[in-house]
């Protein structure tokens, strides 16, 4: 109690992060994805051949593709329990393990094998990210949060990209899920030189869900659709009007890396209200300069104007409703959103399939903008009020019992 009658407040953070950049060992965090990643690159490089190398065809390309994103949301709906219950140092170590573990069990000789190497991937990967952005965010000040996921988002497409261009040149996928398995558990050194913080007060409470994230997870949801509508169809569209259609979808992923891994502080530096607002209104304009691009070289710069509008809006979305919420909930927030985002992008792939096979892949791009416009909508009624860095250290009054 100070000599005014008043108590500090608690922390927004577990404990108190020093220094204007905040603990350099949230690179550590950064580079645990980056490795767990670019087993997931290579995996995805080299799975249709390794299920076709088992005597299997397509159908089961798929149901091995799949599993992996269906057991990741599970994942990611059990990270946010787990990380409020024993701390997100250990959730990232659990997550770490099982990515690693998943990796190395695609050396499987069997298709049943490989189908669990799968599943132990995608639940490594839910607790793994969730994990990390928890981490990260204990390890930055308040005004450096957006800075830090967007350094994530760029450790994350780094070691996918990496993997996806490594895969193919390794004799197959039982060799490189050895390989890319070892990569990923030497991640575990790394996480033993994270701090420890200490447990929340109430270890294991909570629901699996935030409910406080609800109608935020919803709003990251709609606003992915113009991702669902480039990484699922921007080849198609551009294949089908100007050849050449990777190129779209490489501009996206250079874009991203560039932007959240060198810009990811402009969301710490705008107001959230004014900074989703102009996200919104850039990514569906992204999204109709692409459809009406008479040209690849037009296109290409819808895309790049695609990236930019959609590198705001999780970071902000995040970052307010923990503030809004508590961060002694900043586990079940992360993973509530994050299976928000995968469960939305699972669904509107399968919808925009359906409605390119019937009018077109134009069309997928029309009905993302509209659901941009409509993740706009559902937006208005969240507090997006952001808690200051002086929040830390202001006082409330002692409870008189």
């Amino acid at each position: 109690m100070t000599a005014d009658g008043t108590t500090p407040a608690p922390s927004p953070t577990a404990a108190p992060v020093t220094g204007r950049r905040g603990d350099p060992r949230v690179l550590f965090v950064v580079l645990s994805l980056t490795f767990a990643f670019v087993g997931f690159g290579a995996t995805l490089a080299l799975l249709p051949e390794r299920v076709r190398e088992l005597g299997h065809g397509d159908l089961w390309i798929g149901v091995a593709a799949g599993l992996f994103p269906a057991c990741a949301i599970a994942g990611r709906l059990v990270s946010g329990r787990l990380i409020d219950g024993v701390g997100a140092r250990t959730a990232l170590a659990w997550g770490v393990s099982l990515t690693a573990a998943g990796s190395m069990l695609l050396a499987a000789p069997s298709l049943a094998g490989l189908l669990v190497a799968r599943a132990v991937q995608g639940v490594g990967d839910g607790i793994l990210y969730t994990a990390a952005a928890a981490v990260a965010l204990e390890l930055v000040p308040l005004d450096r949060r957006g800075q830090a996921l967007g350094w994530l988002s760029a450790g994350l497409w780094t070691g996918m990209s990496a993997g996806a261009a490594a895969g193919p040149w390794f004799p197959g996928l039982p060799t490189a899920g050895l390989v890319f398995g070892s990569v990923t558990a030497t991640a575990l050194v790394l996480v033993t030189r994270l701090p420890r913080r200490p447990r929340p007060a109430s270890p294991g409470g909570g629901g699996w869900l935030e409910p406080g994230a609800v109608r935020p997870a919803v709003v990251i949801g709609l606003t992915n659709a113009g991702y669902a509508a480039i990484t699922g169809f921007a080849v198609v569209l551009a294949d089908d009007r100007y050849g050449n259609g990777n190129w779209l979808l490489t501009t996206f992923g250079i874009t991203l890396l560039v932007v959240r891994g060198a810009l990811g502080f402009l969301s710490d530096r705008v107001r959230p209200r004014r900074g989703l607002n102009v996200a919104h209104a850039v990514l569906a304009t992204g999204l109709l300069v692409v459809i009406a691009s008479p040209t690849l070289w037009l296109a290409i710069v819808g895309v790049v104007i695609c990236a930019l509008g959609h590198s705001m809006p999780w970071p902000i979305l995040v970052t307010t409703t923990i503030d809004r919420v508590g961060d002694d909930r900043r586990g079940a927030i992360i993973g509530t959103m994050s299976a928000g985002f995968d469960i939305t992008v699972a669904v509107l792939l399968v919808c925009f399939g359906v409605l390119s096979s019937g009018l077109g892949p134009a069309s997928v791009f029309v009905a993302a903008a509209a659901l941009v416009a409509t993740a706009h909508v559902v937006s208005r009624p969240i507090d997006l009020a952001r808690r200051s860095p002086d929040d830390a250290t202001t006082t409330v009054p002692a409870r008189q019992d």
